[in-house]
This record gives structure tokens, sequence and C-alpha cells, in this order.
């Protein structure tokens, strides 16, 4: 009989956030390595919902995913996020109680302590556990100033640190986050449970461009960027990464009349308004914005960048890993980090020879790093091949899901 594993986490196919889309490729690949897979996840967002049909239970290539009714507030709003996580914790415990017992969970961190119920799950049914960090809660909010109330701060971190030792495997998607977790949060007790498994991208799917290559559905002539040096930042536009530097090297090089050179933003998060402000505000005409791409093609529009830019803000650090980094990788683009400190993404690029880091705040270093690789086609290439390479041999799609179905096996060959 095949072993069955429940999934627990609020996005998931048919939404275009970064974890749904992963948790697709992980599930697709569990269900082709026989393994029986039920998720259970959220409604889509508001506006997808208006826009396509979306079944309460569906089987997508042999997933059974169960979508529950929760509110679906404006997400860039505090209170519509809160509502939102509030009701699909409230959902999913109902469904947890009386779910069929399986012989694994993996719950995410999508909302925050959602992984909670893995941990209930566990003591009620006797399952093994697997809890995915791609956020590091309570963290992320504490350092946002979302939460300040010292007692409640204390209350969230002791839940955080029970349920990393009580699970029976912690997957967390970089080693700084993983040194996080044991300097800070489980502070020297046992860790070994606590494994590396970076992200990734399908590279199979997303591949190297070069030219106008037939088929291709989002070139520089279809969003009016013919003859443009694009340099683009692709997917969310969100609180964690920082754009005033990127804001300001584009007003630089406006102002040294590099008219050849648009910075492009794909994509969609809390911070896009503040970003259209700031170019309105300052008059620029080489910053343009378009909106998220179906995933069919964003090797399309992924292809459309000379080089790719990655952010996060400083003191995120160890918190979170930007998975943009992969797909940057995958199209064969240099990318440049605008960083506060040392992070994954600084070490891939690093190890990777595939791009440049720049320090927040920077604007001149950015914008003569624009100009180096719009002056040397050259550097282009061999950088942006050099990522790929180095995708090929850490980050790729199937990499990434083997180590995922080693460790299940290794969970699971345990049963008594």
């Amino acid at each position: 009989m095949n072993n069955k594993i429940l999934v627990i986490n609020q996005h998931f196919y048919p939404e275009v956030a970064a974890t749904g889309q992963l948790l697709l490729d992980l599930c697709e690949d569990l269900v082709k390595a026989r393994y029986v897979v039920k998720v259970i996840t959220g409604n889509p967002n508001g506006d997808f919902n208006k826009k396509n049909k979306i079944l309460k239970r569906e089987n997508y290539k042999g997933i059974e995913i169960l979508r529950l009714k929760n509110t679906t507030f404006n997400k860039y709003r505090m209170m519509g996020r809160v509502l939102n996580y509030l009701s699909f914790h409230f959902l999913v415990f109902f469904q947890i109680l009386f779910c069929r017992k399986p012989d694994l969970v993996i719950v995410l961190s999508t909302p925050p302590f959602i992984s909670f119920y893995g941990l209930l799950l566990k003591a009620l049914k006797r399952v093994k556990t697997i809890y995915i960090v791609q956020d590091l809660f309570p963290d992320l909010v504490i350092e946002l100033g979302k939460i300040k109330n010292k007692y409640f701060i204390k209350v969230l971190k002791n839940l955080s640190k029970l349920i990393m030792r009580k699970m029976d495997r912690v997957v967390v998607v970089g080693d700084f986050m993983k040194r996080k977790i044991g300097r800070e949060i489980l502070q020297g007790t046992d860790s070994e449970h606590i494994i590396t498994i970076h992200n990734w991208a399908d590279g199979e799917k997303i591949k190297v461009l070069r030219g106008e290559e037939e088929g291709n559905l989002v070139n520089k002539a279809e969003w009016g960027l013919e003859g443009k040096f694009i340099v683009l930042y692709s997917g969310n536009i969100g609180d964690l990464h920082e754009f005033d530097t990127i804001i300001s090297a584009a007003e630089e090089l406006e102002m040294q009349r590099w008219k050849n050179i648009c910075f492009v933003f794909v994509g969609e998060g809390i911070k896009k308004k503040y970003i259209e402000r700031k170019v309105k505000e300052k008059g620029l005409n080489n910053i343009l914005f378009f909106p998220f791409q179906p995933r069919e093609v964003l090797k399309y529009s992924l292809g459309v960048a000379d080089v790719s830019l990655v952010t996060l803000d400083e003191g995120f650090e160890g918190m979170v890993v930007p998975s943009k980094i992969y797909g940057i990788l995958a199209s064969g683009k240099p990318a440049i980090a605008v960083v506060g400190g040392e992070s994954e993404v600084t070490e891939i690029i690093s190890k990777g020879r595939c791009g440049e880091v720049v320090k927040i705040g920077d604007y001149k270093v950015l914008s003569d790093a624009v100009i180096e690789y719009y002056n040397n086609s050259e550097k282009c290439y061999q950088e942006g091949m050099s990522g790929r390479k180095y995708f090929e041999e850490n980050f790729d799609r199937k990499i990434a899901t083997k180590h995922y179905i080693k460790v299940i096996e290794e969970i699971l060959g345990s049963l008594p």
C-alpha cells in the first residue's frame, strides 16, 4: 500500500505565490514517486476567484486538493491578511480533527504557525511530521515592527521553539537560516533534525533564451522595449525587499542620459504603489511596470532581461531566501543583489560567479554596475552561463525534490 502524505499550506495551485508553485512541483514529484498526496489549502485571492472557476475539491495531476473557504480580504492590508490567516487556521483545525490518518504530514510556514497542526496530528494520530520553513516567524514580523508587545513576542518565540524541537524533521531553505535557528531559537539544544534543502526552479521549463527566439511570447517588441537594455526585477514587490537604492540608481542613469537603459518591474506587492509614487514624483521615464506573468511564460519574461535584480532589506538575513534568485540563474542572466549584508543570496552569487553584490544605499555603485554590464556583453554572457551551470549543479527542481523524497523515505522507514 502506498504511503499517504498530507500537505497543509495556505497557498497552492493555481495561485502564483512562489511557495504555492514550489509546493506544486514537490507534490507532482511525490506522486511520480508513488506517494498518495492530499493538499489542504486556502481560497485563492478574490481577484483570481472572479476571473477563474475554482473548485473546492479537485484532483490535479494525481494530487487530491481540498480548498477551504477562508476569507480573501486584501492581503496587502495588515488587517485583511490577519483575518485571512485566522479564518484558514480555524478551518484547518476542524479538517484535521476528522481527517483520515496519513502516514506523514508536511506543513509549511504560511500562514504563521500553521505548523502547529502538524504537532497536533502527531499527538492525536501518531503520524510523522516535516516542517518546511520558508519564512521565519515570528522573527519577520518583529523585525518589520508589526508586533511590539514583549510578552506576546515571548509567547510566540516559545511556540516557535516548541514546534522546531518537536518536529521529526525541520527543512530550512538556506544555511543562514539554519544557523539562525540553531543560535537564536533552539539556543544550543538538539538541532540534528534540522536540514537544508534549497528552493529551486525547473530547469526544463526555464531555459536560456538568446535573441528573439521563435515562440518568445513576452519579448521586447511586445512590451515596447526594442533596443533597450533591460534591468529586470521579477516577482513579489514586498515588505522584505529594498527599492530606494534601485530608484536612486535609475534616477542617476537618467540624469546621465543613459536613454537605452530601462528598469522593468514584473509583479505585484505591497511596495509597488510606493515605487510608482516615487517614479511619478521624480518624473522618471526609465522605470516601467508589468503585471505577474503566467508560469507557462515565465521563461520568456525572465528572458527579456539583460541583467536581473534581487533584493533583501537589511535585518532579514537568515529569515527568508528570495526564491527569484533561482529563476534568474536558470534563465542564464547575471544577477545584481541589493542587500544589507551577507546572506544566502550573496553566497550564491559569490560561489556561482554570476553577478554583483551592492550594499543598500550605494546607488552609484549600482548604476556603475549596470553601465558596466551595458558596455560589456561578454561579461553578461559569461556570468549568465556561470550562473546557469551553478544552478544545474545545485538548484534544479529534480535535485531538490530528490532530497525531499530521500528525507521522506528515511522518516517513513522508521515507522514501527
